[in-house]
């Protein structure tokens, strides 16, 4: 028992180390790209005329490359924190915190983003319950190839889980990919700003709150990705 105990200790000691080395890391990193980002800004600003088209169009994919590369950093921090840091208990009117997500989120005009049923109020970590919804609502829209595209939130309950569901109807994603697009860096090629590792950070979550994750998908037809809630952190 001693010797579980222990190992318990350095396993923990050891993920916090990763953590905050992935920290220092990524945030050394993510200043240097900023840093290149606003003189590419500069040069765009004052030698556009001189460097022609061509030019500016080479330093537009350059921005576009390095604001990948930072979300990425980003990614990799909010990844390497979940289980290195304790999990809070807040209360969160999920209905209230839906709502500004969607609002703080780019939506083409094209895709409407609807919440069909009342949320519940949950007792959980607010900034994990984000990174679960944004994400799964973000990845709905980004890979939404419809005219008219639509992506809906709903929940069901029963006596010992909320299951929650985000449904689109777009892209679809092959049966091959079902269990595999959770998987860390896994992306299906669709959006090149994808860093591969949105649905990784969801999955993590879910798993920190012992619940479960999956996903129904037609291709070319629609997705929905499932995740269940145990109500035994809400009494």
């Amino acid at each position: 028992m001693l010797q579980k105990e222990q190992l318990l200790q350095k396993l923990k000691y050891q993920n916090e180390q990763l953590s905050d080395y992935a920290h220092l890391v990524s945030h050394d990193l993510k200043s240097s790209i900023r840093s290149l980002s606003a003189l590419l800004s500069w040069v765009k600003e004052d030698c556009g005329e001189k460097i022609g088209e061509e030019g500016v169009s080479n330093l537009n994919l350059m921005e576009a490359k390095i604001e990948k590369m930072d979300k990425f950093l980003e990614d990799i921090i909010n990844y390497s924190e979940i289980g290195a840091i304790d999990l809070k208990t807040n209360t969160i009117d999920l209905n209230a915190k839906l709502i500004e997500i969607i609002e703080g989120l780019y939506i083409p005009k094209n895709i409407k983003v609807v919440i069909k049923d009342k949320l519940p109020v949950l007792k959980a970590d607010a900034r994990r319950m984000r990174q679960v919804f944004q994400n799964l609502i973000n990845n709905a829209i980004n890979f939404n190839d419809k005219e008219e595209g639509l992506v809906e939130v709903a929940v069901k309950e029963t006596e010992d889980f909320y299951t929650f569901s985000v449904k689109d109807n777009g892209r679809g994603i092959p049966k091959e990919y079902h269990e595999k697009i959770f998987e860390i860096f896994t992306t299906l090629g669709y959006q090149e700003k994808s860093t591969g590792m949105g649905l990784s950070i969801v999955k993590r979550v879910i798993d920190l709150y012992g619940g479960d994750i999956w996903l129904e998908s037609e291709v070319s037809k629609e997705t929905t990705v499932y995740f269940t809630i145990p109500k035994k952190y809400n009494k």
